[in-house]
């Protein structure tokens, strides 16, 4: 009998292993077999729809080759109308090969990530989907006006893991006027990192770029540049412990404390993962000759940043992520030199990190991730884990 029930919970135990191998999908690598997509491929990760699509239960993305990707590159549209034109082509179900030939009555109608966002006015984010004469399987969007006009062809399967994830060909851009007009002006849209940062936990380093010379109207003026910036906010706790070692520096030091979490260039969370150098920062050292900079590294889908001083900062959530500006909040204050000199006493800056591989410089140039970034778990996959787990604990009880 004990045998029978062994057997029942390694069956049970297999059956859970293959439930959180076939969880997980990574868009990004499911694509890199192919490089006539690596435009789409690439375009994903910049808009963030890849962490979108890598965290969604059931998906269909159509995916567009690089010489029908051209046009819409060169008409330089913003980030996030961008995203949204791309969104159109990220269904929220699942279609193969063959589901895409027996559809009944021979169309449907399918949400995507555009209207899932909320941004498209009433239906405008449903596609339809069409089985037209002679078995070719059309795309357009509701709001497309003349449908047959704007329509996109099915063109071959890439990618199929039944019920999960599908990637289908198309044979070019989906057009819809909703996705391409923009919602607002791009000043009345843009992110106020400082909003967003008193909202969420980091209401003292709000503080802190506030009374800071210099310190406001420097991110002020990033958010304004086109290739856009990341901050990095330090939790509340964080800044608490930090602060009296920030009131006894003088005015350069404070600066460049303050400046060292923001990075130049934007980085959704799916890029910050794939990043393999080092973050350039606004902060400067050696009486503004140099640019402070600090590593990345990675392990699994967890972030942490490692500092010119060699102290860690784990990126513990995404605050905002839009056109132009990310937000995340960070668990230490990081720290671009050896101040000491400036303080009365050692800051407390968090842990310390001896193994990040810098070859010890204090400018932070030469800081490097350590490993590779790997593609996040849905949440049935940890569910099912969870449940190995439990059956595992159940065996040994027994």
């Amino acid at each position: 009998m004990a045998l029978v029930g062994a057997r029942s919970v390694l069956a049970l135990f297999a059956t859970s292993v293959v439930l959180v191998a076939a969880s997980a999908h990574n868009i990004t690598a499911i694509l890199s077999g192919r490089h006539d997509l690596a435009e789409f491929s690439r375009e994903l990760t910049a808009t963030g729809l890849a962490d979108e699509i890598n965290g969604r239960n059931t998906i269909t993305v159509l995916a567009v080759d690089d010489a029908h990707m051209a046009p819409l590159k060169a008409r330089g549209l913003p980030r996030e109308t961008l995203r949204h034109v791309l969104s159109l082509h990220v269904l929220v179900d699942y279609y193969d090969d063959a589901k895409l030939h027996s559809l009944p009555g021979g169309s449907a109608d399918v949400s995507t990530l555009f209207q899932a966002s909320g941004d498209a006015p009433g239906s405008a984010g449903m596609v339809e989907i069409a089985d037209r004469r002679g078995g070719r399987v059309a795309f357009a969007p509701n709001d497309a006006g003349d449908a047959r006009g704007a329509a996109v062809f099915y063109v071959k399967s890439v990618h199929q893991a039944p019920y999960n994830i599908s990637v289908l060909q198309v044979s070019g851009v989906m057009s819809s006027p909703a996705a391409e007009s923009p919602a607002s002006s791009p000043e009345s849209s843009r992110l106020n990192f400082s909003d967003v940062m008193c909202k969420n936990g980091c209401g003292r380093f709000a503080g802190l770029i506030a009374t800071t010379d210099g310190a406001a109207s420097t991110f002020d003026k990033q958010t304004h540049d086109q290739d856009g910036f990341t901050f990095f906010c330090p939790a509340d706790k964080a800044v608490e412990a930090f602060e009296p070692t920030f009131k006894k520096l003088n005015a350069v030091a404070r600066l460049a404390v303050v400046l060292y979490h923001g990075a130049f260039g934007h980085y959704s969370p799916q890029a910050l993962r794939a990043d393999e150098d080092d973050l350039a920062t606004l902060a400067t050292i050696d009486g503004g000759n140099s640019t402070a900079d600090f590593a990345v590294r990675h392990a699994g889908d967890k972030v942490t940043l490692v500092s010119a001083t060699h102290n860690k900062a784990r990126v513990t959530r995404a605050l905002a992520d839009a056109d132009t500006v990310a937000v995340y909040m960070i668990d230490a204050v990081l720290v671009p030199f050896d101040f000491t000199a400036l303080a009365s006493a050692p800051p407390d800056i968090g842990p310390v990190d001896d193994s990040d591989g810098r070859s010890g410089r204090k400018d932070g140039g030469d800081g490097h991730r350590t490993s590779g970034s790997a593609p996040c778990w849905p949440l049935r996959g940890w569910v099912a884990l969870a449940l190995v787990f439990s059956l595992l604990a159940a065996f040994a009880s027994g």
